[in-house]
């Protein structure tokens, strides 16, 4: 399938962080090591937060906005995305659950700058740099969280 408006990737990114969520979830019961669950639980809580950022914005988003038509609507490898970004069932540490994380951050990163460059109205590209920007700053967040728990 091809997204072919706005709200067909937008809720393709509520799904991914959802999916993730679960992904993490299942790791962290599956784990003995305790820092190690505890990284995922927390990573797990994170992509729920974002879900839940995007289901409200889906709610109240400009209809205008989320029908707005993409320019390029071929099918953009959006179903193997979340495939590239490995279940990380052969981490061995916390350092290993980081690279697991910062590889999501930076395919999501990518995709919504592409579509900010791609973009043919204002918004559109307001919308996804906006989304970039948001994507970074999470990341952070996320490094220097689990950087914490790897210090204690």
């Amino acid at each position: 399938m091809a997204f072919r408006q706005v709200k067909d990737l937008l809720e393709w990114i509520h799904d991914f962080h959802a999916r993730l969520s679960d992904q993490y979830t299942t790791l962290a019961d599956q784990q003995p090591d305790e820092r190690m669950k505890m990284a995922l639980i927390f990573l797990a809580g994170r992509e729920q937060r974002m879900r839940d950022a995007m289901a409200r914005y889906l709610e109240d988003a400009d209809e205008g906005l989320l029908t707005t038509w993409l320019i390029d609507h071929q099918n953009f490898a959006h179903p193997s995305l979340l495939e590239r970004v490995p279940l990380c069932t052969g981490c061995h540490d916390v350092h290993d659950i980081l690279a697991n994380v910062m590889t999501a951050h930076q395919l999501l990163k990518d995709m919504y700058l592409l579509r900010a460059e791609l973009a043919e109205m204002p918004e559109e590209a307001e919308l996804f740099q906006q989304l970039a920007t948001h994507q970074d700053a999470e990341a952070r967040l996320q490094s220097r969280d689990i950087a914490r728990l790897e210090i204690y």
